[in-house]
């Protein structure tokens, strides 16, 4: 690959894969990079922290991707790591368990008929009225109703939204459904759940991928570890307790000021180019020149939604065969659940398990203002006395783990907020890239992230590729056209 003119140096702001993947890419062609991390480890959101023998995510996550290419660098960064995981998701409603994705046979066969055919009946009653649609869909309220109709809209999206963002569905932008959801509706379920897959296939050749999806064997921060060793391998340089506190732009150079977070030493690190994956609107706030008052403003008004991750220790050898369940029950004060040992045999010592328990939450909110302790009891309370899933005898022990900056808030508001961001940032676009979740403020995948870090760092070697197509394919994210091009 071919170097832009003077870019023989880059700074990376943030060590998650994202940051990490585009080093990667850069010091194996010869760049001199400096990644900055101010966590005492790598991974950021993709983090496993070990406790007494047992591993856990912070939150699930998994590699799928519809990218041959992309699937392809991952394999052999983690070459001998990887277990193959056959997934299951369920939705808790109501007392009942139904399949996740929505499955409308599941449904049939779990609602009962009566609510079933509600269900279909509020959706064609709903197709009616979305051809006389004045008005563009909006919010999420009124993207679910339109793909799904009200009935399943009730049943299935609007508690856990509510429960995840905490706030009402029409109050939140319906690009995330777009995002989330593209290409999937009512009337895809319907045909799939009555005409075989073999059929579907002819003619249109199509891969699931919810069936079944790779897993590094030790937890998901293995693969951040794995781009840190290969950075070092080829001389580049990754620090930890760094926190970025300025960017300086110059003629031909950037300026990081940098603090070390544990001995609170300031040092500066001069590049020709930084590539950011931290908050985007922290970015802005720290980039010398300094941005408009409008700018600032918008950076300001971009929000994250924070986890608490309750993670319980178990006497026990299975607690359920789920990769991932959906708690939409209000009563029950997490989210979504899932047990470590189901993803890999190695997360737990033998003859035990755990559960890890996501409660979504604001910092500075009631459930983040509750203390670690609180939260493992209320956890283990709703797995044993409203799920029925455990015996309080059973448990070991548990702690949390928390995350502040873990999902961007989409807000009805925040696109205009981001592209004002972006354009302020482009004037400086030959010192400085953004890539990943929270440095491009787009609720992003695992798989996703890193293709922005490893697209960022081609195009500072002479590609030319644009960041905002990645996750903005018109099928849905979870089934891959084989006859597609790949290029």
């Amino acid at each position: 690959m071919r170097l832009k003119p003077g870019v023989d140096s880059v700074v990376v702001l943030g060590g998650g894969p994202a940051g990490l993947a585009a080093a990667t890419e850069l010091a194996n062609q010869g760049v001199e990079v400096c990644v900055l991390e101010r966590a005492p480890w790598v991974g950021g959101l993709s983090l496993t922290w070990e406790h007494e023998g047992f591993r856990f995510d912070l939150g699930g996550h998994r590699w799928f991707t519809k990218k041959e290419w992309l699937d392809q660098w991952f394999r052999r960064l983690m070459e001998g790591e990887l277990v193959d995981v056959q997934r299951t998701s369920r939705i808790y409603f109501d007392g009942r368990y139904f399949d996740y994705p929505v499955s409308i046979s599941n449904v049939l066969r779990t609602a009962g008929l009566g609510t079933s055919l509600y269900a279909v009946a509020s959706y064609g009653w709903q197709l009616v009225k979305e051809q006389f649609r004045g008005r563009p869909i909006e919010n999420i309220e009124q993207a679910y109703v339109a793909q799904f109709g009200p009935k399943l809209y009730e049943m299935f999206f609007r508690r856990y939204t509510e429960k995840v963002w905490g706030r009402d569905c029409s109050d939140l932008s319906a690009d995330w459904v777009t995002q989330r959801t593209r290409g999937l509706s009512i009337y895809e379920t319907i045909k799939n759940a009555l005409i075989p897959r073999e059929v579907l296939a002819k003619g249109a050749k199509v891969e699931s991928l919810v069936d079944s999806f790779v897993y590094p064997r030790l937890g998901y921060q293995q693969i951040s570890e794995r781009m840190k060793s290969s950075i070092e391998a080829t001389g580049g340089r990754v620090l930890l307790n760094q926190d970025a506190e300025a960017v300086t732009i110059e003629p031909g150079r950037v300026v990081v000021r940098h603090r070390d977070t544990e001995t609170g030493i300031t040092q500066e690190t001069v590049s020709r180019h930084v590539i950011s994956t931290i908050p985007l609107g922290h970015l802005v706030r720290r980039v010398d020149p300094v941005a408009p008052r409008e700018v600032l403003e918008a950076a300001k008004g971009l929000e994250f939604r924070s986890v608490i991750t309750a993670n319980i220790m178990l006497r026990k050898e299975q607690v359920t065969t789920d990769t991932w369940l959906y708690v939409h029950d209000e009563s029950v004060g997490f989210a979504r659940i899932h047990e470590p040992r189901n993803w890999s045999p190695e997360m737990c010592p033998p003859g035990t398990t755990s559960v890890c328990a996501e409660w979504f939450c604001t910092r500075g909110d009631a459930v983040w203002s509750l203390d670690d302790e609180e939260i493992v009891e209320r956890t283990i309370g709703h797995l044993a006395d409203d799920l029925g899933f455990i015996d309080r005898s059973e448990v070991i022990g548990g702690f949390a783990l928390r995350a502040h900056h873990a999902y961007p808030v989409y807000s009805l508001d925040y696109g205009e907020k981001v592209g004002r961001l972006k354009e302020h940032l482009s004037q400086f676009s030959e010192a400085l890239s953004i890539a990943g979740r929270g440095g491009t403020f787009r609720y992003n995948n695992a798989d996703h992230s890193i293709e922005t870090g490893l697209l960022v760092a081609q195009n500072l070697l002479g590609q030319e590729h644009d960041l905002d197509q990645v996750n903005a394919e018109s099928d849905y994210h979870e089934e891959r056209r084989l006859d597609a091009d790949e290029s």
